[in-house]
């Protein structure tokens, strides 16, 4: 028996903040990766501590850079070098 997804009723969104996670990589380069909310579904249900439960879908998203252009993103910014 198969458990059942949960449903939801979709419900709109607004980014607040999308920021990327750089991980540098051992061959020089830098990987950039970022997860974009693409829906979200209010469900009616709520957690133990009686928040609602969403159900989201979202979308990763990744780009490589060279550690040059890193330091030129992280210059001119508040991300820690």
């Amino acid at each position: 028996m198969q458990p059942q997804m949960p449903t939801g009723r979709a419900t709109g969104f607004k980014p607040l903040a999308e920021e990327w996670n750089y991980y540098s990589i051992d061959d020089g380069y830098v990987l950039g990766i970022k997860l974009v909310l693409t829906k979200v579904m209010k469900t009616g249900q709520t957690d133990p501590a009686g928040l609602p439960v969403y159900i989201i879908q979202h979308q990763p998203v990744i780009h490589v850079i060279t550690q040059d252009e890193y330091r030129s993103i992280t210059s001119r910014s508040n991300i820690p070098k």
